[in-house]
């Protein structure tokens, strides 16, 4: 972390600094930024602010294309968080030497506060109060969460504005505890936040123990919404027993708004190395066949512009991987939808690996089994 008291090891560094505009190139900007020192944030972002960003602009390079090119770029010492963490720094406090706080406290403000005010309020209680940067930072870390808190009451549910998804623990108002395959309904309410609107029609054809109802139901935000669930094995009056492989989905052409699928595991995962004699093409074209009759009921049913969210992951077979949320993305294509979402759902700590040994592994294949689902979602044209 920089400190007010180390001073500016790398100054001087940053005002040799000589890059051609005509010249400029990703390797001699590597060489430049490795020179800095790694705990020198200011003068790293400076650089990055004064030197290498105008540059870059005249070259008709986004800001975020040219630190991501320098941080995949072999052997540079600092990640892209790294570069733009410092490229805010500087921007924020390019005044920081003259500032009345250690220099921390600032490079703390600048990547963890996103507003102005609020930056500059804390710097006023840390200044008042004689806090530390621990006080700091635990101020900031409550405010975080007394925010989120405030959220969860105005919408009912904890919501997501980043497209990583991590729920440690389910919601206990949605679906049934220890139910085989529960997905926490936190995912279905934030899918309903963005991809559903008042009044809406929705399906799930998955039902499992009911969470997609539960969140219709108990979530304020949604009670406008109407709900009909389908499974083949309903735990519940409120589920319609359906198998969607068989019979479709039941309902009327055009009429539905948005569609929830969060398929069971076996639709893809245990397909794919359950059986000794299926090779990788009987793999996928049993995957095609299941999910092409999934995909043309959900162009059936749905309005136009309506949506579709599905929760799919990666699996492997017969020692090759399979990455099913690209497949389905294509068949979705095919029928003529267009990809408006796509989120990353990490699995919790305790969804470790569970169940049987593969083939693969009896045949001493080493496998790195997916631990993040995706939820992706399509609109009909």
């Amino acid at each position: 972390m920089p400190q007010k008291s180390k001073g500016r090891v790398s100054g001087k560094k940053s005002a040799s600094v000589r890059v051609d505009a005509k010249a400029f190139s990703i390797l001699d900007l590597v060489k430049e930024l490795n020179s800095f020192s790694v705990d020198n944030y200011w003068d790293l972002g400076k650089f990055l602010v004064d030197k290498v960003m105008p540059l870059a602009r005249k070259q008709g390079m986004f800001e975020e294309q040219v630190l991501k090119m320098v941080s995949n770029h072999p052997g540079i010492k600092f990640p892209f968080s790294m570069l733009k963490q410092c490229q805010q720094y500087y921007s924020y406090y390019p005044d920081v030497k003259k500032r009345p706080l250690a220099e921390v406290f600032y490079f703390d403000l600048a990547t963890k506060v996103d507003e102005t005010k609020r930056r500059d309020q804390y710097e006023k209680m840390a200044l008042d109060s004689r806090w530390t940067i621990t006080d700091l930072r635990k101020k900031i870390h409550d405010d975080n969460m007394a925010r989120r808190m405030d959220e969860r009451t105005k919408y009912g549910f904890d919501l997501r504005e980043r497209n990583v998804w991590t729920f440690e623990t389910p919601d206990p108002r949605f679906g049934r505890p220890n139910f085989k395959g529960r997905l926490p309904g936190q995912i279905v309410a934030n899918a309903l936040f963005y991809y559903t609107k008042p009044g809406d029609y929705i399906v799930d054809p998955f039902a499992g123990s009911g969470t997609t109802g539960d969140v219709v139901e108990t979530v304020p935000t949604f009670n406008d919404r109407k709900v009909k669930m389908y499974d083949s094995e309903p735990v519940s009056e409120k589920i319609t027993r359906n198998n969607i492989l068989h019979t479709g989905i039941p309902e009327q052409s055009d009429s539905v708004d948005y569609i929830f699928l969060d398929p069971p595991a076996e639709y893809t995962q245990k397909d794919a190395s359950a059986d000794f004699g299926m090779g990788i093409d009987a793999v996928k074209a049993d995957f095609t066949l299941k999910f092409k009759g999934i995909v043309r009921e959900c162009t059936r049913i749905l309005k136009s512009n309506g949506r579709v969210s599905i929760v799919i992951e990666p699996s492997i077979a017969v020692g090759e991987f399979i990455d099913f949320p690209s497949e389905v993305t294509g068949l979705f294509r095919e029928a003529g939808f267009k990809q408006v979402g796509k989120v990353y759902l990490p699995r919790r700590s305790s969804e470790g690996s569970k169940g049987t040994q593969t083939v693969d592994e009896m045949r001493g294949i080493r496998l790195a089994s997916s631990d993040c689902r995706e939820l992706l979602t399509y609109q009909k044209n």
